[in-house]
């Protein structure tokens, strides 16, 4: 596992180059001073269900993954994240509701984060801050857009863009958390894999 950032400065820097805006010396300052950093062990619970949190995270490392929990049936996975990603509580912080989500951790996992109320404060008075939230913003709407187009398409489809897309969801992630993702049963999910393996 890699770890992509060491420090706020460090994170703030690859959060400008993810999301490809150039910040000044000060923008990077006054982004850093707002990150913090947390560590989670394997199997931790970052949020519960019923609870709320106002932090928009950076995933410098680790693997996560964001579901809700399902009567009778397998946990279903709305989102797995890993480094480079960002962990978005959209049903806190957009609606001031708590979440009804579970995010657990699946490997050792570092984040650095940031109240998102500070973001936007800072984000108003500074307008490579606001371009970067915005650019933020715009690719978490973008992935799950795709993420509901790939659920339109077969089990080979959806299995196929998956590696295409998220290969490190693939290698990393056990195979019930990926099934579930992908809105299949792993024994469909097997079957795809052996399929494609044998081509």
């Amino acid at each position: 596992m890699i770890t992509i950032a060491n420090t706020p400065k460090d994170a703030a820097r690859e959060l400008a180059r993810k999301y490809d805006v150039r910040l000044s010396t000060e923008s990077l300052n006054n982004l850093s001073m707002l990150l913090h950093s947390d560590r989670f062990r394997h199997r931790t619970f970052i949020l519960k269900a019923g609870e709320q949190s106002n932090v928009l995270y950076f995933v410098t490392k680790g693997l996560i993954r964001q579901y809700k929990e399902v009567e009778g049936d397998d946990d279903l996975i709305q989102d797995i994240v890993h480094e480079g990603d960002i962990l978005f509580f959209q049903q806190c912080i957009l609606t001031d509701s708590p979440s009804s989500l579970n995010v657990q951790t699946l490997e050792p996992t570092i984040l650095y984060g940031a109240d998102y109320s500070d973001l936007r404060t800072l984000a108003d008075s500074n307008p490579e801050i606001n371009q970067l939230l915005f650019a933020i913003l715009e690719a978490t709407i973008t992935k799950q857009m795709l993420h509901r187009d790939m659920l339109d398409m077969n089990p080979r489809e959806r299995y196929l863009a998956l590696m295409q897309n998220e290969s490190e969801i693939v290698r990393r992630t056990p195979l019930k958390y990926i099934a579930s993702y992908l809105r299949m049963a792993p024994e469909t999910l097997s079957r795809v894999r052996n399929a494609i393996n044998r081509q």
